[in-house]
């Protein structure tokens, strides 16, 4: 009898209210919930199950709602997430890679993580009543997703009360009441600024207070509300990044209009490419410390596209490709009519003459100005068997026009990355005269992505007026290309010779590419 009654009280605990004399034992079943920590099941166990109800109409689950109950925690009624969030109106997303359950609807995002006693409500985080987490659970063939019941749809504006006799929830749909917002009330913050950085595939929206945020998923297109917050410069606008994923982007003021409980929205409105999806080619996350929410895209797979080789290719000479930025309908930086596309294609082609008639295998990724996708960059050098990647682009900074100099970047923790970055870096600096501004390291796609050692180079500064000048010159474009050919060339030294060949040594394992 005792042991009942301390079952009874925890499962109060569970549901959130008093537990009445008289309840009847209710059903078990035989449940295995998931480790996250340690990555396997836990031995099965019998929980009891609970009835569920919304609107007065029991619920057809495709698992049974269940009580968890953790050592040292509270216990919760655990549902499966997809019928409990679709019955409320909401749609359900999944992070593979972050383990990560996601619930929206045009009012608000929750976003759970598996095995954290941490939820994120509108880019805030939420304590989970209990300290019971989102789990994966097996029933009999069955493995789904469960959540707490209780929490999901209270922050779905849904109401749920405990019927001890039927052990069972019953869940009343819209039953929360939205207050409407003080109409003299100041707005929480302002978004100050929008980046878009082609290289890093992210799209940044500093703010000047925490993120507070919801992400709506409208198919075709993806909405991004910064709640309280008001646009910085006043006006509305748009972009078209270069971008797999994103086609355009737009941004404008709102309120009330599309949320009833905000004097303040700013709507950013995300246009997919074809084929491509909120949940599988886009990330968005809040970075309090940063003051920002940051939206990271990855494009689908598609096959590797395989660059044409040279009639005089020399399977023991070492394999370069040289990565000229952008080009077609992504121009890069833009000053004084000037495009970025058209600076970095010349340097690139001369820097590949020079090589080839060193007797070095040259791949380009473009040799003409058309567009080029990131990963498909990336994707021509590893199905070459490349032993090195360079990509050349030039540098702007629309906040300092006085500001100039050479920067290369390499792959973060890159050893070999950083050491041809820096013999690339020292012989540009050497060649050109210009400013050496050092290393750098970034999550850049053609860094990141590539199997072999890469870095990239940032010529110089189109938005300093005397730097852009001396960018366009023929003359100084060809110290650019001498110097990266000299920076290739001191680079590819350090490695073991291949054999037949006087120049050039054995292809690197993936292992030790990095």
């Amino acid at each position: 009898m005792k042991k009942w009654i301390s079952m009874l009280c925890a499962f109060a605990l569970a549901v959130g209210l008093a537990v009445p004399a008289g309840a009847a034992q209710p059903d078990t079943v035989p449940v295995q919930f998931h480790d996250e920590a340690a990555g396997t099941y836990r031995p099965e166990t019998a929980s009891e199950v609970v009835g569920v109800f919304l609107d007065g109409a029991p619920m057809e689950l495709d698992m049974p709602a269940v009580t968890q109950i953790l050592a040292g925690n509270d216990g919760r009624t655990m549902v499966p997430v997809r019928p409990i969030a679709e019955a409320l109106g909401a749609k359900v997303g999944w992070n593979g890679e972050k383990r990560q359950v996601s619930i929206s609807t045009s009012l608000d995002t929750i976003i759970l993580t598996l095995g954290s006693n941490l939820a994120e409500v509108n880019g805030r985080p939420a304590e989970l009543p209990g300290g019971v987490p989102a789990v994966v659970a097996r029933y009999g063939d069955a493995e789904r997703t469960l959540v707490p019941l209780r929490f999901v749809s209270e922050q779905l504006h849904a109401r749920v009360d405990w019927d001890n006799e039927a052990f069972a929830a019953y869940i009343t749909s819209g039953a929360e009441e939205l207050t409407p917002p003080d109409p003299d009330a100041p707005p929480d913050g302002r978004l100050t600024r929008l980046a878009v950085d082609d290289n890093a595939q992210t799209i940044t929206l500093y703010l000047n207070a925490q993120p507070h945020f919801r992400v709506i998923d409208l198919g075709d297109r993806v909405a991004v509300d910064l709640l309280g917050f008001v646009i910085g410069g006043g006006e509305d606008g748009a972009l078209s990044p270069e971008n797999p994923v994103v086609s355009r982007m737009r941004y404008a003021q709102h309120g009330t209009d599309i949320d009833p409980r905000e004097n303040y929205v700013t709507r950013v409105v995300l246009d997919l490419e074809r084929n491509c999806t909120y949940g599988e080619n886009m990330t968005v996350t809040g970075d309090p410390e940063l003051q920002a929410v940051v939206i990271s895209v990855t494009p689908s797979e598609t096959g590797p596209v395989l660059p044409v080789l040279p009639e005089n290719w020399d399977p023991a000479a070492f394999t370069v490709v040289l990565d000229a930025g952008h080009g077609g309908s992504a121009t890069g930086a833009l000053y004084e009519e000037i495009m970025e596309k058209d600076i970095t294609l010349p340097v690139t082609l001369r820097a590949a003459e020079l090589l080839r008639e060193k007797g070095y295998n040259v791949v380009l990724t473009r040799d003409k100005d058309v567009y080029v996708d990131l990963y498909d960059r990336s994707d021509m050098a590893n199905s070459v068997g490349a032993d090195i990647f360079v990509s050349i682009h030039a540098n702007a900074s629309p906040t300092n026009l006085d500001f100039e100099g050479t920067f290369t970047y390499s792959y973060p923790n890159s050893t070999r990355g950083e050491k041809l970055a820096d013999c690339i870096q020292a012989a540009v600096v050497a060649e050109t005269g210009s400013l050496d501004r050092g290393l750098l390291t970034n999550d850049y796609v053609v860094l990141r992505e590539t199997t072999m050692p890469a870095a990239l180079l940032e010529m110089g500064f189109m938005s300093c007026h005397r730097e852009l000048e001396r960018l366009v010159e023929p003359e100084y474009q060809e110290k650019i290309s001498q110097g990266v050919v000299k920076g290739v060339e001191r680079y590819l030294a350090t490695l073991p010779k291949k054999a037949g060949s006087a120049k050039a040594g054995g292809t690197l394992l993936p292992s030790e590419a990095k």
